[in-house]
């Protein structure tokens, strides 16, 4: 009879990690979820500006402004905790299938590690945002670098970005590729 470890990844113990993955996950998308909220909820607030006339405004609604210089910093937090989210998802679904197909899966992988390999993969996905808002890639199947920071508001945009990033936490080779295929461009056009 073999024992259990509750602290290990094995093919018979995947419960705490998969709940430490969603909780993880969840936790890197709380400014997302926050500005959802925000973007659909009206919201007083004591912020006061002044007009051209020297008379006060007080903002009630944030679609009323939501080209105030604090909505657009939250959008832009947003868009990156989403991508966050989605890339520390992406490696712990890799991680957990992984564990959970293989017979012999005999990483002694403990929760911590987990979280450190989720963080991994919201690196990634951040940098493949990066990548994109750059413009560095681009073609119909990534997100518009145009509008990249106004993407919470495209729907199919939002969607294409958040399903690059869980391929960035999940195939773990992945952004690694690009950056060399990127480094690799780069020296060829030094060289023509």
């Amino acid at each position: 009879m073999k024992t259990l470890h509750f602290g290990l990844l094995g093919k018979e113990n995947t419960s705490p990690f998969i709940v430490t993955a969603i909780l993880y996950s969840i936790l890197l998308c709380l400014p997302f979820i926050y500005f959802l909220y925000l973007k659909g909820q009206p919201h007083s607030s004591n912020f006061e500006n002044m007009d051209e006339e020297g008379k006060t405004i007080v903002v009630k609604d944030w679609t009323d402004n939501a080209e105030s210089r604090q909505f657009k910093l939250l959008t832009r937090v947003a868009i990156f905790s989403a991508a966050f989210s989605f890339g520390a998802l992406g490696a712990a679904v890799s991680l957990i299938t992984r564990a959970r197909r293989s017979g012999s899966f005999d990483h002694k992988i403990t929760i911590k590690e987990l979280i450190s390999i989720q963080t991994i993969g919201a690196v990634f996905a951040f940098i493949l945002s990066l990548i994109f808002m750059g413009e560095m890639i681009g073609g119909t199947l990534f997100p518009n670098a145009d509008k990249f920071y106004y993407i919470v508001y495209i729907p199919a945009a939002l969607a294409k970005l958040l399903v690059w990033s869980f391929l960035a936490g999940f195939a773990e080779r992945f952004v690694p590729n690009i950056l060399e295929n990127l480094t690799k461009m780069k020296d060829v056009n030094e060289e023509s």
